[in-house]
């Protein structure tokens, strides 16, 4: 089917810490290309989205960040494509509206307010956890579905969002439980938490603590690292004069790098597995993971979401191409569901197209069931999505990994993982 295209607006995205950077959103061809514009921030009042019959959805992303915006806006083109080449929803192809978060909550919340603003039905982002935490507001007010494919921190898991924000992307309560997992793989009884002692940090560690519970591990000692500490050489210590045997190191990728820089600087013989959480595999680390000594580098390792899926399709092969390919499919389902594109309408299905019936992994295929009259259960391009009534995965696919000697990560195996 041919896909309209109409590029009604287009400017120049600046990022405080980047040089302005042009979005190219203002030429294709109206035959093949789908809807979709770049909208200019206002800070008018939300107000909610009336049903009309036609699905608008607004995608809040870092366009500015030329790898991971980029890796996001084509996910949401290629899926609002497919979508449309398979007879849009409820009659109409879907018109996606495309915004830059900027990179603060306060540049989040003015660019939902302008997707409110424009009539959306449902917003997919924004990218970060912060500015998530900075944009649901505005949405939850106006009564808009969000759907967030990268934002794990824990803090989001009770949001009071009236059931109306979800994720594609595991939670990190979910990812501690994968931790927890990994960690009774090694074989090994005694471990140790090192986390730095902040928001993100003490969340994240009591999580893996109580994943740990009714495993065959003993929790030995949780060693927290204070915030803007100038060296880690005093928790390197502590870890190394404890008795675990397995260290769970949870942090942002430069603090990680930190803390594993100032325990190569020790003996550490004691301990025979390092485990990290995800923000390691960002390449800024490989440096500090090439530098380590081999006997150190050898024993860590990390746990994190799958967030590509290899394939002729690039779009899924680029990172969380699979999960804003499941926020877009997801709400063009719930509202064939529904019939109909209001936000509280679409948001009531989220959870039943995701669970308890025909499994199938396209749009295309679902809608085909769903015309069918029977319940779908869809699944995605990574085969496990599964969403429960508050919004979060209850089930999701992590991978293990490890550092060749020049810093760069090579996957050891895949896994699920269900709460």
């Amino acid at each position: 089917m041919a896909v309209r295209t109409r590029f009604t607006r287009c400017r120049a995205v600046t990022i405080s810490m980047a040089a302005t950077v042009a979005f190219a959103a203002c030429s294709g061809d109206p035959d093949t290309a789908p809807e979709s514009t770049v909208a200019t921030t206002t800070t008018l009042p939300p107000e909610p989205r009336e049903s009309d019959g036609k699905l608008v959805i607004g995608a809040l992303l870092p366009v500015g960040d030329t790898l991971i915006g980029t890796s996001l806006t084509s996910a949401v083109t290629a899926a609002q494509q497919a979508i449309n080449d398979a007879g849009g929803v409820l009659g109409h192809d879907v018109e996606v509206i495309i915004v830059d978060e900027g990179n603060t909550t306060a540049t989040a919340s003015a660019a939902t307010v302008s997707l409110i603003d424009d009539g959306v039905d449902a917003i997919i982002g924004p990218s970060s956890s912060l500015a998530a935490i900075g944009a649901l507001d505005d949405a939850v007010a106006a009564e808009v579905l969000t759907c967030s494919p990268t934002a794990t921190a824990i803090s989001l898991d009770d949001f009071p969002d009236d059931r109306l924000f979800f994720r594609t992307i595991a939670s990190d309560s979910l990812q501690a439980i994968a931790i927890a997992e990994e960690a009774e793989q090694t074989g090994a009884r005694n471990i140790a938490i090192v986390h730095v002692d902040d928001a993100y940090g003490r969340p994240y560690a009591n999580a893996v603590a109580e994943a740990l519970e009714g495993r065959p591990l003993t929790l030995s000692d949780t060693i927290s690292i204070p915030v803007n500490a100038e060296t880690f050489d005093s928790a390197a210590i502590d870890l190394v004069e404890s008795d675990a045997t397995v260290a769970i190191v949870l942090g942002a990728a430069r603090d990680s790098a930190r803390f594993l820089d100032a325990l190569g600087q020790q003996s550490f013989g004691g301990l025979s597995h390092v485990i990290l959480n995800d923000p390691i595999r960002d390449p800024a680390a490989e440096p500090v993971i090439e530098a380590l000594p081999a006997s150190l580098r050898t024993r860590v390792s990390g746990v994190a979401p799958q967030i590509t899926v290899s394939g002729s399709d690039p779009t899924l092969a680029a990172p969380f191409g699979p999960q804003v390919t499941d926020c877009m499919n997801l709400i063009a389902l719930s509202a064939v569901q529904a019939g109909s594109d209001s936000p509280t309408e679409i948001a009531s299905y989220m959870a039943p197209v995701s669970s308890g019936g025909l499994r199938c992994r396209s749009f295309a295929a679902c809608a085909e069931e769903v015309a069918d009259d029977r319940q779908i259960d869809y699944n995605g391009p990574t085969g496990v999505t599964e969403l429960n009534r508050e919004g979060e995965m209850t089930e999701a696919v992590f991978e293990t990994f490890r550092f060749e000697p020049d810093g760069t990560d090579v996957l050891v195996r895949s896994f699920t993982v269900r709460r």
